[in-house]
């Protein structure tokens, strides 16, 4: 039978950091800034969040020299990893909306009643139907809660219509992902041909489908560099064979799949030239400058990220 366990007391901020101190060990040079810090995160987001890789599992103590800076600087260094990610994953989600608004609408009209036609979508599959009756209650939904906004009255009322480039505006980068695998195939065939180094239509939904989870993950806050996706796996690509990435036994490869170097890869096969190469020099210049201590050393930052140890050289490889 389970024990219910207690519930753990309130801790003010000076008790929180005599606990980091003198119960679990850690180094905490000016406790004033610490106070400050956890003033501003918060215990759960900032030492709950970053505090694995210091501390050791058998004690549940940190490691031998262990400061509150360290910790510190991985909270930091994941906060400006996950602007550096978000800003380019908006422009991918710009770029698809702009691209299903478009051949969409070049194949069956720029009506609200074309895009919310169960028959316009990929209905004769039947593991679909459920799929997109979701998908166009979810458009409605947005329709509706979005009515009074200034632009989408503006359509309603002066012409008695939203256009799908108009409304993308409001759909999430979800909605727009599940909207392309919902498509006919045809359609999505026309859409993925916009994205020239890529092989087929279905590298186009999994990597969109892949990018969402890391875009969710960026927008919400979430803890970046050390997240994996469990719902999607990034499909075998030839940048992969291209860094020599090992294998295991069932094909797998050991990164570059769920992890965030396979929100880079994807990067690198949907942002234009100039985009990614702004994107890589902004990833590197941050992990760079990054300190480097001996308790988390930075080839082990990298390696919770997922990248492989000659990863800066996937710049240089073609696609093609």
């Amino acid at each position: 039978m389970r024990t219910k366990q207690m519930i753990k007391p309130f801790l003010t901020y000076s008790e929180q950091i005599r606990k980091l101190r003198d119960e679990k060990g850690l180094i905490i040079k000016d406790e004033a800034h610490a106070v400050e810090i956890l003033t501003q995160a918060g215990y759960f987001s900032f030492i709950n969040g970053y505090k694995t890789p210091f501390k050791d599992p058998a004690t549940g103590k940190y490691k031998k020299g262990s400061t509150f800076e360290d910790i510190e600087n991985l909270y930091l260094f994941d906060e400006a990893l996950r602007e550096v990610f978000f800003k380019y994953l908006l422009n991918v989600e710009q770029k698809l909306k702009s691209h299903i608004s478009y051949y969409f609408s070049e194949e069956h009209g720029n009506s609200l009643e074309a895009y919310t036609n169960f028959f316009n979508y990929d209905y004769k599959d039947a593991k679909k139907a459920e799929e997109i009756f979701r998908l166009l209650g979810e458009l409605n939904r947005v329709i509706t809660a979005n009515f009074k906004e200034v632009n989408l009255n503006h359509y309603i009322l002066d012409h008695a219509n939203i256009p799908l480039w108009v409304l993308t505006k409001k759909l999430t980068f979800g909605n727009i992902s599940k909207m392309l695998n919902m498509f006919p195939a045809p359609l999505q065939t026309k859409i993925s041909k916009n994205y020239v180094n890529l092989t087929s239509t279905s590298q186009l939904s999994v990597i969109i489908s892949l990018l969402v989870l890391f875009r969710n993950t960026c927008a919400h806050n979430d803890r970046l560099y050390n997240y994996r996706v469990n719902k999607v796996k990034l499909p075998c690509l030839k940048l992969h064979k291209e860094l020599r990435i090992p294998r295991f036994p069932n094909g797998d490869f050991a990164c570059g799949q769920q992890d965030l170097f396979a929100a880079v890869i994807a990067l690198r096969y949907l942002l234009d030239e100039k985009s990614f190469a702004s994107f890589f020099q902004e990833l590197q210049k941050l992990i760079q400058n990054h300190p480097n201590n001996s308790v988390f050393s930075k080839p082990e930052l990298a390696g919770s990220m997922g990248f492989p140890q000659k990863w800066e050289e996937m710049a240089a490889f073609s696609l093609k």
